[in-house]
This record gives structure tokens, sequence and C-alpha cells, in this order.
């Protein structure tokens, strides 16, 4: 498995505020099932940021296109990268299995 970091950029409609509850619901459920690590949003309100675990890039595809933000089209920007935590206590706790 792989961590990747995942940046949500919301377009000028305001409709994100409405969908939230549905998407908080929808990351809790992946959280559960071990592939959200962690999320939160921008203090502006622009966006967000994500932390997932999944064995490629294409899972993460997957798990971005079925959120409740993403099937509204209130995301006019979704950026992905592979992310290898180094240092800090994140990197502590999953260490372990990072190869």
């Amino acid at each position: 498995m792989a961590y990747y970091a995942v940046e949500y950029v919301f377009t000028t409609d305001k409709r994100h505020l409405e969908i939230r509850p549905r998407h908080r619901a929808y990351l809790t459920e992946l959280q559960k099932n071990g592939k959200l690590v962690l999320s939160g949003p921008l203090t502006s309100d622009t966006g967000g940021l994500l932390i997932f675990r999944a064995a490629d890039e294409p899972e993460v595809q997957q798990l971005v296109a079925g959120d409740p933000y993403s099937e509204a089209g209130v995301l006019g920007e979704v950026r992905i990268a592979q992310w290898n935590p180094i240092l800090g206590y994140l990197a502590d706790y999953i260490g372990h299995e990072l190869d």
C-alpha cells in the first residue's frame, strides 16, 4: 500500500456547503475501511487536503470519484500525488508500513 496526498479545490459554486455532511459521511466510511488516513478543509474554505492509503493512483481516483463533492461537480481541480511521510508523528505512526 502507498500513501497519496490529495488536494481538492472548489469551484466558485457554494453548494459544497450543503453537500458537506454527505461528503463527511463518505469520508467517515473510507476511514473505517482504512482508506482515508486524514482529511480537513482549508481555513479559507477554498478546498481541502486528504491523505489516502491505496494500492495505486487509479484506486485513489476511484475514491475521489465516489465523493459526493465529485458527484455534485463542486470540485474545480483535484491534485493527486504519491506521498512518502518521512518525519513527524504521522511518519512515526505509519513508518512500519513503508518500504
